[in-house]
């Protein structure tokens, strides 16, 4: 998958590096004023048992300093296919919500319920729509 993501265009985040995030943060911002859109999992990495686990910052950040709405988009089944960690690619179903989209704030504490916002959002629409899933009913 790494290959895949390297010619999309993938910008690493090495959270341990602070330098080093800074300066992909910076390219972020960079590549949105070219104009096209950008993809960000805010939770930083894949998830092994399927539920949504807390989000980092930098989505958030990003989406308020460049004034760009973030869409939230729900996921459900991606992780049927490839568990986190393998490369075993298993046939499956994905399905791909995608919710309205919300305006970043410019108040820090407004953006941090905006984040949360969002998270719920994609928790209830994982929820609702597991029943929907061909290989679980």
């Amino acid at each position: 998958m790494g290959w895949a993501m390297s010619a999309s265009g993938y910008i690493p985040v090495e959270r341990g590096d602070r330098k080093k995030a800074y300066e992909a943060f910076n390219k972020t911002l960079e590549k949105l004023k070219e104009g096209p859109s950008i993809i960000i999992f805010p939770e930083g990495t894949r998830s092994e048992d399927g539920k949504v686990g807390p989000f980092k910052k930098g989505s958030n950040l990003i989406a308020s300093r460049s004034k760009c709405p973030m869409i939230p988009i729900t996921i459900i089944g991606s992780g049927d296919i490839i568990k986190k960690g393998s490369a075993v690619i298993t046939p499956g179903s994905v399905r791909i919500i995608i919710s309205p989209l919300v305006e970043p704030r410019a108040n820090k504490k407004e953006n941090e319920e905006v984040l949360e916002s969002i998270r719920n959002t994609i928790i209830t629409t994982q929820h609702n729509q597991r029943g929907a899933r061909p290989n679980e009913q």
